[in-house]
């Protein structure tokens, strides 16, 4: 019996975590150390001799026993099938021995099996087994146009699998931020089964066992959180890099997932009986454990989580049917800017030594990158070849006015910029220091309308022959390339960001879309409220002793019905990572919540939202909402990703109710009061649209300006 290498010839294999909890196995005290190296010795074991026992199964046989239960043939119907000459025979063999068949036998005997209960006659069905045989030992038609149209749908699936699997770790991320601040979801398990969510230790040893064999279920994980990779700072100037690289694998072999030290989990069931467990591999969690099931205090975020894993579930089929048995599929949610970095700087080496051979050494390349796109104001080098590192994390070339160097000149101008006499060309900024004689800079250009995503910059200390006019174009062409690797960067970068809003602010996007029709859910609820008051405005009249003194109790006291309007938002095209109308109606919420605390705005018409002051008289609600505008204006609206200084104004219509006319809308019929306030909200609605930073009241049966 063959040994195993001394290194790993104790090694325990057997099922479980490999080691209990005072760290022994078989009887021996080890560390943590030796049992990782051990595992390492192992899986480079496992490397050198499982390919080379893969290639035995062309040359295993069996028996006509087992070739009866593999393909559901009598042991007729194979002799039969033999004597057709369906089979390659080795005329060594003498009369009566024992066949043995081989995996190429079974496929034609799988063939001739599938004919037969096709309905085809047995000596068809061998006819057309012999006449394909070449193509059926090959293992079917293979069509380079089939594996396109395959792998396109695979690319596309992957890729949307990947976004939606983010968005469910992204959304469910918020969600248990808000309950345990510093959990952090690093890996996610789609299982396509119910799981026992009763209690944490279930959970617990569910995700234990889906972590060491994931097979045949989707799979996403961050990537440098469960290699614990540690990503060397992107540099002075840069972009903030994202704290994520999440990446989609599937396989269905078990590929084993990492499980850092202490990590828990934590389960989420969808709600439409799917039959979906999904579970989440948490660091960072409470000392006291999390609990079995994510719980979803939102329930727009609920919606969303079920709706992403409903996309998950129905579009993963048709992306595992495209992956080969032995093979696995492995899709990335975008790479952090340091991945991005240094697989550039590889890329810059190589075009160094492609475009200026033999004088390589003495040569430059780098792409630099904006610090933004909607307002860059200079240039980092985000990868290179031929600079000091020390130097080039500090890099930062201005972009005011015409910009500096070539770099900043053909950002602006979007158009490249090539000189040969570098060495005395004052646009070439640092010309002394890098002693060069020829540059080129070539802008990564995405649409005249919008900034480049980068620049490409070249340049030697030898003479001009060493990048001429046909290497420079050359360099154009390639700039186009590096154009949209840097925009799927530049796009993911903003994707996400707008994740971040998105996830931030769920129940506000909600509401923005509740208050987009001018009679839509938000105008609803400012009704229901409406409705209220006019219940307890009944039950006093209903109360009073007396009608004439509960009448002239009810005239004294009043409501008073707001309408602000925001002015000029069709004209308005801020640029940001959310909406302008999102931030300004989030800018008059927070003005009045300072001024008249407790009322809550209804929003309609996208624009416009109703005040409902209730014990408020006319001339107080007046004064109210002057501060308020006089808020709304004074202060610059805050809105993400835009640097410019954004103000507001606002106009405002005010109607006086007093309780007894409240009352007198509609004393008994619900629908009809509906209707009748409606009305005489859209009529307050319709006097805010005449004139901009105006007040309008409604006095003595006729609209004034005050």
């Amino acid at each position: 019996m063959a040994t195993l290498p001394a290194p790993v010839a104790d090694y325990d294999v057997r099922a479980g975590n490999g080691h209990d909890s005072r760290g022994q196995r078989n009887g021996l005290k080890v560390s943590p150390d030796d049992q990782v190296c051990r595992e390492r010795e192992f899986s480079e074991l496992l490397e050198r001799v499982l390919p080379g026992v893969d290639q035995w199964r062309d040359h295993l046989t069996i028996g006509i026993g087992r070739v009866t239960e593999l393909v559901g043939l009598k042991d007729t119907q194979i002799r039969y099938f033999e004597e057709l000459h369906g089979l390659e025979r080795d005329p060594a063999l003498p009369p009566g021995a024992t066949r043995y068949y081989s995996l190429a036998d079974l496929r034609r005997l799988a063939v001739f099996a599938e004919l037969l209960r096709q309905g085809q006659r047995p000596a068809q069905a061998a006819e057309m087994v012999r006449q394909h045989a070449h193509r059926i030992d090959r293992g079917g038609f293979r069509s380079i146009a089939d594996v396109l149209q395959r792998e396109g749908d695979a690319i596309t699936d992957g890729f949307l699998l990947s976004r939606l699997a983010s968005q469910v770790i992204f959304a469910a991320q918020r969600e248990l931020n808000e309950q345990f601040a510093s959990a952090r979801i690093i890996a996610m398990f789609v299982a396509e089964k119910v799981i026992d969510t009763s209690s944490a230790a279930a959970v617990q040893a569910a995700g234990e066992s889906l972590a060491e064999y994931p097979q045949d279920m989707l799979v996403a994980l961050d990537r440098a959180a469960v290699l614990g990779e540690r990503i060397p700072g992107t540099g002075e100037g840069l972009a903030p890099d994202d704290d994520s690289s999440i990446v989609l694998f599937y396989s269905r072999e078990p590929w084993n997932v990492p499980v850092p030290e202490a990590a828990q989990f934590c389960s989420y069931r969808p709600s439409d009986e799917s039959g979906l467990t999904v579970v989440f591999m948490v660091q960072a969690a409470p000392v006291d454990g999390l609990p079995p099931r994510l719980d979803i205090r939102v329930p727009a975020r609920k919606h969303l989580l079920d709706w992403m894993i409903g996309m998950c579930h129905a579009i993963f089929p048709e992306f595992r049917a495209v992956t080969k048995a032995h093979g696995y599929r492995y899709r990335s949610d975008g790479y952090r800017l340091a991945h991005t970095r240094e697989a550039l700087t590889r890329l810059m080496q190589r075009v160094r030594s492609l475009i200026f051979g033999a004088q390589a050494g003495d040569s430059m390349a780098c792409l630099l990158l904006p610090n933004d796109l909607y307002q860059p104001a200079y240039l980092s080098i985000l990868a290179h070849a031929g600079y000091p590192e020390e130097i080039a994390r500090t890099v930062r070339v201005s972009l005011r006015e015409r910009g500096d160097g070539l770099s900043g000149k053909a950002f602006l101008a979007r158009e490249p910029f090539f000189t040969r006499e570098a060495a005395t060309d004052d646009r070439v900024l640092a010309a002394q220091e890098e002693r060069c004689q020829v540059a080129l800079a070539v802008p990564l250009l995405s649409h005249w309308d919008t900034h480049p995503f980068g620049v490409l910059y070249l340049a030697s200390r030898h003479s001009a022959r060493e990048l001429s006019s046909d290497m420079a174009f050359v360099a154009l062409v390639f700039g186009n390339i590096l154009s949209e690797l840097l925009g799927r960067w530049w796009l993911t970068r903003l994707r996400r960001t707008h994740d971040g809003l998105l996830h931030a602010h769920v129940a506000e996007y909600i509401r923005w879309f509740d208050g987009m029709d001018l009679h839509g859910p938000d105008f609803e609820r400012g009704l229901q409220q409406l409705e209220a008051i006019w219940e307890r405005v009944a039950a006093a009249v209903g109360g009073e002793e007396s009608t004439r003194t509960g009448a002239d109790h009810l005239s004294r006291r009043f409501i008073t019905l707001v309408v602000l309007d925001i002015d000029h938002t069709h004209t308005r095209q801020e640029r940001g990572y959310e909406p302008f109308l999102l931030a300004a109606q989030r800018h008059v919420q927070q003005a009045v919540a300072q001024i008249v605390p407790g009322v809550c705005g209804y929003w309609f018409k996208n624009d416009h939202t109703l005040l409902i002051l209730d014990g408020y008289t006319l001339d107080e609600a007046v004064a109210s909402v002057r501060r308020v505008a006089s808020r709304v204006q004074m202060l610059p609206v805050t809105i993400a990703g835009c640097c410019e200084r954004t103000t507001i104004t606002i106009s405002a219509a005010l109607q006086e109710l007093s309780y007894q006319e409240l009352y007198d809308v509609s004393h008994d019929d619900r629908e009809e009061l509906r209707v009748r306030l409606t009305s005489i909200i859209d009529a307050i609605y319709e006097r805010t649209r005449e004139s901009s930073r105006a007040i309008w009241i409604f006095r003595d049966g006729d609209w004034r300006q005050v």
